[in-house]
């Protein structure tokens, strides 16, 4: 009896029992492992790793297995395992890949074991044509969506103060200056009445100094979290584009432009002219500030996330931030682009003048915290305090 009990539980420990045990880490858990093998350099070690979180093959992404098959590709004589995981990556539904990437995959020196293998070259066609597959898909929905912004505009009104029925979601309109066509969204949410007046969010993006082009064919703009913290305010937002050439750091046309698309959507939509804000993030922070200290007429107040109180324009006028307009500025103690130290400085400075500018921080997020887990909340909790706050009077 007492034989029969041991061979039981030699096949419990042995058996499925023990494999599920075995298997019970989570995906996330075992890839952590096998980042930690890589990290050392143990690149059989993180091989077998690999191998166990990707039992689950639901589960395993094309970030994923490129990690792993450049362990196995180190990991003498997993040649052959790391191009099966190259291959399946290729497989992928949707694989985010462009050409530029397949350039660099091409050149990764954690893959030259694989060069030899006839697989390599059938493995990079592959990828090629993703590349190009995601491209014209990419290309296809930035046409579709452009043309359903543009569709949901409004022409304006015959008469002065006469506000249409306007679908909820975004409105695609341009702005021309010069030779200039600068486009910009409106956002309308659900709540938008054209009989009752709105208060607007203009709302400047940053990136400016990265960005060539003007980004209102990109589909992705709609995720900004700006968008959601207006539908939970009730409010409509003017979301205006802009470039290196064309942005609100160095060209003050550009800057004077915003409010000409600030009167083009005052036409079109019901708009409580008491009730108009701006604000931005990092380089749109920076123009949150040169409008608070520079011309502040017109907004009942400014926010600034992850910003620098500094313009390129000229010092920046903080005694207008003594009454007024206030202005609300959110700051990273991590953050790694705009220095926390430095915009704190600048407050202490500034502050004995500028009782109108009310500086947060918080420990950690970095620059771009904005689009982490709590960044859209964050959002939502600084335009509480700036949209409910009682206005202490137009600004001259």
């Amino acid at each position: 009896m007492h034989r029969l009990l041991l061979v039981a539980a030699l096949l419990l420990l042995n058996g499925p029992l023990a494999q599920a045990q075995a298997q019970a880490q989570t995906y996330d858990q075992l890839l952590e492992g096998a980042a930690q093998q890589l990290g050392q350099k143990n690149y059989c070690a993180a091989t077998a790793a690999f191998e166990r979180a990707f039992a689950d093959s639901t589960k395993a992404g094309p970030f994923d297995l490129y990690a792993g098959a450049g362990a196995a590709a180190n990991c003498p004589g997993r040649q052959q395992q790391a191009l099966r995981w190259l291959l399946r990556l290729t497989r992928q539904p949707m694989l985010p890949i462009t050409a530029r990437d397949v350039d660099q995959m091409a050149q990764d020196a954690s893959l030259s074991s694989l060069h030899g293998f006839p697989a390599w070259n059938g493995f990079l066609a592959s990828l090629r044509q993703a590349a190009v597959r995601r491209a014209a898909e990419a290309q296809r929905a930035a046409a579709e969506w452009q043309s359903a912004a543009l569709r949901q505009a409004l022409p304006s009104p015959p008469k002065k103060s006469t506000y249409a029925a306007a679908q909820p979601g975004f409105a695609l309109y341009y702005a021309p200056v010069d030779t200039v066509r600068v486009p910009y969204l409106v956002y309308v949410p659900t709540t938008y009445q054209p009989a009752r007046p709105t208060a607007l969010l203009v709302y400047l993006h940053g990136g400016i100094m990265s960005t060539t082009q003007f980004q209102a064919a990109d589909p992705g703009v709609a995720q900004e979290p700006i968008f959601a913290a207006a539908a939970a305010h009730n409010t409509l937002v003017l979301y205006p584009f802009g470039r290196n050439s064309f942005g609100w750091l160095n060209q003050r046309a550009a800057l004077d432009n915003v409010r000409t698309m600030i009167k083009q959507v005052q036409q079109r939509y019901h708009i409580d002219s008491r009730r108009v804000y701006l604000g931005g993030m990092s380089n749109g922070g920076t123009a949150a500030f040169w409008y608070a200290c520079q011309s502040p007429a017109g907004f009942a107040g400014f926010f600034a996330i992850s910003a620098l109180p500094a313009s390129a324009l000229g010092p920046l006028h903080f005694k207008q931030l003594r009454r007024g307009a206030p202005l609300y500025s959110l700051h990273a103690q991590d953050d790694e682009v705009v220095s926390y130290q430095a915009v704190q400085a600048i407050y202490a400075q500034q502050h004995g003048q500028a009782r109108q500018w009310h500086f947060a921080a918080r420990p950690a997020g970095g620059h771009a915290f904005l689009y982490g887990p709590d960044g859209p909340a964050a959002l939502r909790s600084l335009l509480d305090q700036l949209i409910k706050k009682p206005t202490l009077g137009q600004a001259n």
